[in-house]
Order: structure tokens, then C-alpha cells, then sequence
């Protein structure tokens, strides 16, 4: 048994779409999900809101903290459609927020998460930190670290760290394997700099891989970049 928290991105969860969740994609996600489950991993989860609202960019003239809480609140409806299509796909789960949201889901509390993976639930945190400008890369990391998890893995739309944006140049070269140092000193974007910073700090083990071989998570076959956060 190993646990394992997996940071989703938003934009992923927009599959083809321009904007939004699109449902057939999610579903076909959430059986990747259950699948990992089924090879004896816990798995935490913390999601992202990309697809919805992206806090730290400027919208029509709004307090940067504000999109920040708008933001986080675009994670909560992403959380709760993924809750939701996992339970359709007969999987155990609860959904957490950082931020007190009593109607509609639990507050994160390590000892209530940790029981729940325990019992095999799958648990999802929306939210973020609970704080404006924080990502919820740092979100993840610090779930991860909180429920004691053997690792973080990111899961995105590229299979890995480049040392450019693979979508926009073809030439971009593919790490297979980074320091968290070389990392932060290059400010590769496919993570923040605290979440790293946190990450190496800890000693938590990251790995960056394409969100359509989460199922893989474990192999050989995943690809991906393995950060290396003892250097």
C-alpha cells in the first residue's frame, strides 16, 4: 500500500472544451482513478480551477486578492463534479475544502482525512491553502505533507518538465529527471517556486506526468519527470 496525493490541474479537466468541465472526459479520468485505487494505493487529491478562473490574473480590473478568492472558490465546483462522477463510477469518496463550506463539503482536518483514506475513500481538497496568493501547487504539497503521503504527483496535460512550453515549441527539451534545485534556478514553469521550495524543504518525493496515464502511476510505462528533492 502506498499513499499518494495527485494534483489535478483545472485546465485538464476542460478535455476538449475551450472553457469548463467536460463531464465525458472527468468520467473517463475518474475510472483511471479507480483503477490506480485498485493496484493498492490511497489517494488524496487536490484540484485546481484553471478552466474556470485563474486568480493571479488580472479580470476586468479586480483586486488581485478578490480573484484569488474567486479562484478558490472555482476549485470547490471542480471538486464537487469529480466527487461526483467518481461516486457515479461506484467509488468511495468525500470532498474537503479549506475553507469552512458546511452545506456542501467538510473542512480539511488531517486526522478525519487520514481515517477516511484509511477506510479507502478517495479524498478530494478544494481550496487551495485557504489563502490568496497561494497556488494550488502549494495547496498540494501541503495536503501531501499533512496526510503523509509517500508523494505528490502533479498531473498535467504534457508528460513532463521542459525546459519550455512543449504546446507552443516543438523543439522543447524534456527533462526525465530534475533537482528541485536546478528546478527553482531555472524557474521551469510547470510548478511554483514555494511549491518546490516546500516540497525539497520536506523532502516530499514529486513527479510530473500526463494526466491521461495516471492509471500508469507506478510503471515504467508513466514517462514524466521525477523532481529530485534531495539535492
Amino acid at each position: 500500500m502506498s499513499r499518494i496525493l495527485l494534483k489535478i490541474s483545472g485546465q485538464s479537466l476542460k478535455g476538449q472544451h475551450d472553457y469548463g468541465i467536460d463531464n465525458d472526459y472527468v468520467r473517463s479520468l475518474a475510472r483511471q482513478i479507480l483503477d490506480l485505487q485498485q493496484r493498492n494505493y490511497q489517494i488524496a487529491i487536490v484540484v485546481g480551477a484553471g478552466n474556470i478562473f485563474r486568480g493571479e490574473n488580472e479580470w476586468q480590473g479586480i483586486d488581485e486578492a478578490t480573484g484569488h478568492y474567486a479562484g478558490m472558490l472555482a476549485t470547490m465546483v471542480n471538486g464537487l463534479v469529480l466527487n461526483e462522477i467518481l461516486r457515479q463510477e461506484w467509488a468511495k469518496t468525500r470532498v474537503y475544502s479549506a475553507i469552512e463550506m458546511p452545506r456542501f463539503m467538510r473542512t480539511v482536518n488531517k486526522a478525519e482525512v487520514v481515517a477516511a483514506l484509511e477506510e479507502w475513500f478517495i479524498c478530494i481538497c478544494t481550496g487551495g491553502t485557504g489563502n490568496p496568493f497561494a497556488t494550488t501547487d502549494l495547496g498540494g504539497v501541503t495536503r501531501a505533507l499533512e496526510f503523509d503521503c509517500a508523494q505528490m504527483i502533479k498531473c498535467t496535460r504534457v508528460d513532463g518538465i521542459y525546459d519550455s512550453d512543449p504546446e507552443t515549441n516543438p523543439a522543447a527539451k524534456k527533462y526525465d529527471t530534475i533537482t528541485a534545485t536546478k528546478a527553482m534556478e531555472l524557474n521551469l514553469k510547470i510548478m511554483d517556486q514555494a511549491a518546490i521550495a516546500m516540497a525539497k524543504t520536506n523532502k516530499l518525493s514529486l513527479i510530473v506526468c500526463n494526466i491521461n496515464k495516471i492509471d500508469l502511476i507506478g510503471t515504467n510505462e508513466l514517462g514524466g519527470t521525477v523532481v529530485e528533492i534531495t539535492h
